[in-house]
């Protein structure tokens, strides 16, 4: 039997990401500690109030499909924190759907939207899957470069330099992945004059907007004058509430933006566990001092690394403001970012992820998570230097 994949995948890579992580993972099975700073995940554990509401959904008999918009405590959950958080009004009947995860989302929202040679706006470097999904539908991802100078902002002129009749959608992910940058309210302002003259679709991924830092503020693109109508904001429980594994997400907005998003959903999934969407009631529902205890433990590790990264000669690191990762630029050491994450992993004993699998402007970047023990971090920071001691001689 002769068969070919399909044209749309051909050219879409296997994530670097993932590589990594198998290849530490086989060395852990030979006896090698690694220190795993590579995969964009809490290392808490889930709060014990919401694995509590899950587990007693599950005695409750709550096993079976739920309506494909989620069951309605957590969509009326999710409306109360839009509104009370991020000054976001929604309708928690038509204007929230419940997906698996971000990852469901965003590829419901593409494909709900993005038609074949429309163009969407993508900051580089930025999180592989958008641009791959881009692909994937069947559209254009045009990369705006983030400058390392300019604290990985994304400047809205460089946004506007790259707006043409087929642009469709603005994606934005504040604070950012992989370099953790958080966008002031000035910039966003700009950039939704910027969506609302052309006519343009955000979509605003926020999905670490409660890992934040120093004086920085969230804010949301839809709480702003004029960008509710034309915004669809993605969100989940995976990073603050460290749920990556119960794969719970959602996209809010107008009723009108939203529905067809969620007839795509229905086709692809019918809905996201019964179970889980009560532990994520709890998690929006109740204490949220386990979050806040997370980042300061977050904290207390970027300062750690990143005061250690630039006493290194060669390595240059931004302090970030939000998110679990630094984004320091290895330029001067004369490697690929590809060599230099493998040579890390093998012969310094920790995984990290290369700038290049974010994007063109990621090379001679490695992105480091720190949601890992701090001691390990420390410990970690010792062989990163006798490795690179090595390269330079």
């Amino acid at each position: 039997m002769s068969l070919t994949i399909a044209e749309r995948i051909k050219d879409i890579p296997f994530s670097s990401i993932r590589k990594i992580f198998e290849e530490a993972g086989w060395m852990e099975k030979k006896g090698v500690k690694v220190t795993h700073m590579e995969i964009g995940r809490p290392d808490f554990d889930t709060p014990e109030h919401i694995k509590e509401a899950a587990n007693l959904a599950l005695q409750q008999g709550h096993v079976h499909y739920t309506s494909n918009s989620g069951i309605q405590e957590l969509r009326a959950a999710i409306a109360g924190k839009l509104q009370r958080e991020n000054n976001i009004e929604v309708d928690p009947d038509e204007g929230v759907v419940v997906t698996i995860g971000c990852k469901e989302a965003i590829v419901d929202i593409l494909l709900a939207y993005v038609n074949p040679g429309d163009e969407v706006l993508i900051p580089d470097p930025s999180w592989l899957e958008y641009q791959h999904n881009v692909k994937l539908v069947g559209g254009i991802p045009v990369l705006v470069p983030l400058h390392e100078d300019k604290d990985f902002l994304l400047d809205p002129e460089e946004v506007a330099s790259r707006i043409t009749s087929k642009t469709k959608m603005l994606i934005l992910c504040s604070p950012h992945n992989p370099t953790g940058a958080v966008l002031p309210e000035s910039y966003l302002k700009e950039l939704a004059a910027l969506a609302i003259k052309h006519d343009l679709l955000v979509l605003s991924d926020e999905i670490y907007e409660k890992i934040i830092y120093d004086e920085a503020k969230h804010i949301s693109i839809a709480s702003l004058p004029g960008m509710f109508e034309r915004t669809v904001t993605v969100n989940g429980f995976s990073k603050a509430y460290a749920m990556d594994g119960w794969r719970l997400g959602y996209v809010a907005g107008p009723p009108s933006l939203i529905q067809p998003i969620l007839k795509v959903h229905q086709y692809n999934t019918t809905s996201a566990t019964s179970f889980a969407q009560y532990g994520a009631v709890a998690a929006y529902n109740g204490s949220q001092e386990p979050v806040e205890d997370m980042v300061k433990e977050f904290d207390r590790r970027r300062r750690l690394l990143v005061e250690a990264l630039n006493q290194i000669p060669g390595v240059h690191c931004v302090l970030p403001k939000g998110a679990f990762y630094v984004f320091p630029s290895f330029k001067g050491f004369g490697r690929s970012s590809k060599d230099l994450a493998t040579y890390l992993l093998r012969e310094a004993r920790i995984a990290c992820v290369p700038g290049s699998a974010f994007g063109e402007v990621g090379e001679g970047h490695i992105r480091m998570a720190f949601s890992t023990d701090y001691n390990d971090i420390e410990a970690a920071i010792g062989r990163l230097n006798e490795s690179l001691m090595q390269i330079k001689g």
